[in-house]
């Protein structure tokens, strides 16, 4: 065990934010589901929501929601009823989904957990101007990392805690090569909080989740999804940031337990 490394996934030890100036770090997404609302089955939602966020968010997207369904060996998309507005930043890297049922925060630039729940708050306060929320049924903060450094991959078990690393770090013989290998985990942090982590190899050309577009090589993921569900979680947007702050908060230490100092300075962590 380092010294910098976090001695259980979910306690209350100390735990300094490091910065990683070339983070695997590839999504970081934030959504807040609710009942759907009458409101928002009018064709005029979506331009009232426009011009609300239209100055950062621009570019407008038409399309359906994807239901994901699980089957024995395989995921697969299916298109869903739902129509969804995409709202993308002028650098297209930010993106803002409004359905009926959810408004989300998705990015590949990550600017840090403060000024991404900050867009996340106003966001909200952008859909209260539009349509009145009563409460949220589900907010949650995810954080995809993707590994595809051919040298980071060859030392995984010098860069990710054991038991995160699983078959991914076990001899298997002189001919063997593992393709694929997916672990997950979900675990209740308390009453109404939990986190779902999902880590593993995938092929070149594989992926986990049919939202993220594969890549072309072999990589290693380490997806986390932390979350707080409740019939009603308040639709203030001071408060859905303080919220999304204190998901964002235990899915880092997740992040922070799961891997060592090694890693945090193969990406440019300063300890």
């Amino acid at each position: 065990m380092t010294r910098r490394q976090l001695q259980t996934p979910f306690g209350d030890e100390p735990c300094d934010d490091v910065s990683l100036s070339t983070a695997p770090l590839v999504r970081v997404l934030a959504q807040l589901r609710f009942d759907p609302l009458a409101i928002l089955d009018s064709p005029n939602a979506a331009s009232l929501f426009a011009a609300e966020i239209g100055k950062d968010y621009p570019y407008l997207e038409k399309g359906a929601e994807f239901n994901i369904l699980i089957a024995p060996g395989q995921v697969s998309p299916q298109m869903g009823q739902n129509s969804v507005w995409r709202f993308r930043s002028p650098d297209r890297k930010t993106v803002v989904s409004l359905s009926n049922g959810s408004l989300a925060l998705e990015t590949s630039v990550y600017p840090g957990r403060t000024e991404f729940c900050s867009a996340l708050s106003s966001l909200a306060g952008a859909l209260k101007k539009v349509a009145f929320v009563p409460a949220y049924t589900r907010i949650g903060y995810r954080y995809t990392n993707r590994v595809v450094d051919r040298e980071a991959l060859n030392k995984l078990p010098s860069l990710v805690r054991s038991g995160i690393l699983g078959v991914s770090g076990m001899p298997l013989g002189a001919r063997a090569e593992l393709q694929h290998s997916l672990a997950q985990a979900s675990f209740t942090i308390d009453a109404n909080r939990g986190l779902l982590a999902q880590w593993g190899e995938m092929p070149a050309g594989g992926t986990f989740d049919p939202s993220l577009p594969p890549h072309g090589d072999r990589s290693w993921i380490l997806d986390l999804d932390c979350f707080y569900q409740s019939s009603e979680v308040s639709s203030e947007p001071q408060e859905v940031g303080r919220c999304a702050e204190l998901l964002s908060d235990s899915a880092y230490r997740f992040f922070r337990w799961a891997v060592t100092d090694e890693f945090l300075t193969h990406f440019g962590g300063k300890l």
